[in-house]
C-alpha cells in the first residue's frame, strides 16, 4: 500500500514539472531546443517614399573657348603612272596662317618603283658622273622659262633636282621658291628623256633604249698579267667582247702595257691582292695594305680609278675579312663557273673547253688564270663559241650591274650558278 502511494506521488511531481517547463521562460542555462511560436509576428522593412532626384541647372552658361585659328592650305597636287611600273606624285603650295607673317612653303615629291617597292632617289634615276650634262640641261629649262633667273644660275647643283617625277616623255623638274633668292613662286621644268638619253638610267626600263643583248656572260682571268694575257687580249678585240682581269700587284709593273690596252678595250682591270696572300690569315692593317697597294698600283697605270670590286686569293674569305673589305667600300668578286684550269691535271686546252661549255649559262662567271698558255690557247675555241650560242661577253661590274643593280660594300657575288666545283 505504501508503495503505491509512493509511486502515486512521484507521478504527480513529473506531471506537475512538466507542467511548469512548459509555461515558464527559459533560463540562460536551458539547454533545451528553442521552440518557436507559431503565431510569433515577422519582422518587416518599412517602406520609405523617397523625394524625386532633382538636378541642379546652371545659372549661366558657360564661357565659349575660342579655336584656334586653323589655317589655310593652298595645295595643288599631280600623279602618274609611267611604263606600268613607276608611280610619281608631287604636291605643291603654301599654308598660311595668321600666327606667321610668311607663307610656308610645303613642297613634296615621290617616285616609287611598284615592282621592288622602293622609293626612287635622283641617283637611281640620273647617272650622277653626268650630272654636269644634266644640271646644263636643268639651266636651259629654266632660261627658257624665266630669263630674269639667269643670275642665280651660277648656284645650281644636284640640290635642284631633289624633287622630280617622271612622266611618259621626260623627268619633270620642281624648283622651290626658296631655291634661290628669285620671286618666281614654283617653277617646273621638263628635261626630254632624248635630250637626257644615257644619263637617264631608267632607259631601258621604260622602253625607250633597247636591252643589252643577252644572255650575258663574265669571263675573269686571275694572277696576271702575264705574256699570254695578250693573245687573250687578240681574240677578245676580234670577236668584240670585253673581260675582267684580276691582277696581282707585284706583276702590274712587269706588263703594264697590257692593262693600259684592256682597259682601252672596254675590259676592266681590278685587284687580286698583291702576293696571293690568303686572307682569312691576315689582320686589319696587312689586309688593307694588300688592297690598297694593288689598287694605287693599277690606277698609276690605267691612269683612272677602277671598280670597289676584288677578288680573295684562292676565293678564301671569313668573316673578318668579309668586315675589313666592307669597311674599305669593296665588294668580292667571287665564281659560278671554275673550269679548274689552274689544276695541274687539267692544264689542257680540251679540257678547259670542255668543261665550260658543259656548265655555262646566263649570269656565269668563270674563272680562268691567264699566267697559263693552255687557258689562253683554250680560248680559241671558247670565245667564238660562246658568241656563236648567243652570249654577250661582258665584265664583271657590267653584269652585276644589270642583274644586281648597285655594288654593296662586304657582298660576295658568285654569278647565276652558284655551283662551283
Amino acid at each position: 500500500m505504501r508503495s503505491k502511494i509512493f509511486w502515486l506521488i512521484v507521478l504527480a511531481l513529473v506531471i506537475l514539472i512538466a507542467i511548469i517547463s512548459c509555461v515558464s521562460p527559459r533560463s540562460p542555462g536551458n539547454a533545451s531546443v528553442d521552440i518557436i511560436p507559431p503565431l510569433s509576428a515577422i519582422y518587416q522593412e518599412p517602406e520609405y517614399n523617397y523625394p524625386p532626384y532633382v538636378y541642379d541647372e546652371p545659372e549661366d552658361e558657360p564661357e565659349e573657348i575660342p579655336q584656334a585659328d586653323p589655317g589655310e592650305l593652298d595645295i595643288t597636287t599631280d600623279t602618274v603612272f609611267v611604263a606600268e611600273r613607276y608611280t610619281g606624285f608631287l604636291a605643291w603650295g603654301y599654308f598660311r596662317h595668321s600666327s606667321t607673317p610668311d607663307d610656308i612653303i610645303v613642297i613634296e615629291s615621290l617616285v616609287r618603283d611598284i615592282y621592288t617597292d622602293t622609293v626612287l632617289k635622283i641617283a637611281d634615276v640620273i647617272d650622277i658622273e653626268k650630272m654636269e650634262k644634266v644640271l646644263s640641261l636643268l639651266a636651259g629649262a629654266i632660261l627658257a622659262y624665266a630669263p630674269e633667273a639667269a643670275p642665280y644660275l651660277d648656284e645650281i647643283d644636284a640640290s635642284w633636282l631633289t624633287h622630280f617625277v617622271m612622266d611618259h616623255y621626260g623627268l619633270g623638274i620642281l624648283l622651290s621658291p626658296d631655291i634661290a633668292p628669285w620671286d618666281l613662286g614654283f617653277l617646273y621644268v621638263h628635261l626630254s628623256y632624248e635630250d637626257l638619253d644615257e644619263a637617264f638610267l631608267l632607259g631601258v626600263e621604260l622602253g625607250l633604249r633597247e636591252p643589252p643583248r643577252r644572255p650575258m656572260v663574265a669571263l675573269t682571268f686571275d694572277d696576271g698579267p702575264s705574256p699570254y694575257t695578250e693573245k687573250i687580249l687578240d681574240l677578245l678585240e676580234y670577236y668584240g667582247g670585253r673581260a675582267t682581269f684580276c691582277v696581282l700587284g707585284y706583276r702590274i709593273q712587269r706588263h703594264p702595257e697590257t692593262l693600259v690596252r684592256a682597259v682601252a678595250m672596254g675590259s676592266e682591270v681590278i685587284g687580286h691582292s698583291w702576293d696571293h696572300s690568303n686572307f682569312t690569315r691576315l689582320g686589319r692593317s696587312a689586309l688593307t695594305n694588300q688592297i690598297e697597294r694593288t689598287t694605287t698600283e693599277i690606277q698609276a697605270v690605267i691612269g683612272q680609278s677602277t671598280p670597289p670590286l676584288m677578288r680573295a686569293p684562292f676565293g678564301v674569305l671569313n668573316n673578318n675579312a668579309i668586315g675589313i673589305v666592307r669597311d674599305m667600300g669593296y665588294s668580292f668578286l667571287h665564281w659560278s663557273v671554275d673550269p679548274r684550269d689552274w689544276y695541274r691535271d687539267n692544264r689542257d686546252p680540251d679540257i678547259i673547253y670542255y668543261n665550260i661549255m658543259q656548265r655555262v649559262t646566263e649570269g656565269s662567271i668563270i674563272l680562268l688564270h691567264d699566267i697559263h698558255p693552255t687557258t689562253a690557247e683554250a680560248m680559241i675555241r671558247v670565245i667564238p663559241r660562246l658568241i656563236e650560242d648567243g652570249f654577250q661577253l661582258v665584265t664583271a661590274s657590267e653584269l652585276i650591274a644589270y642583274h644586281y643593280g648597285e655594288l654593296e660594300p662586304g657582298e660576295v657575288y658568285k654569278g647565276f650558278r652558284n655551283a662551283s666545283w
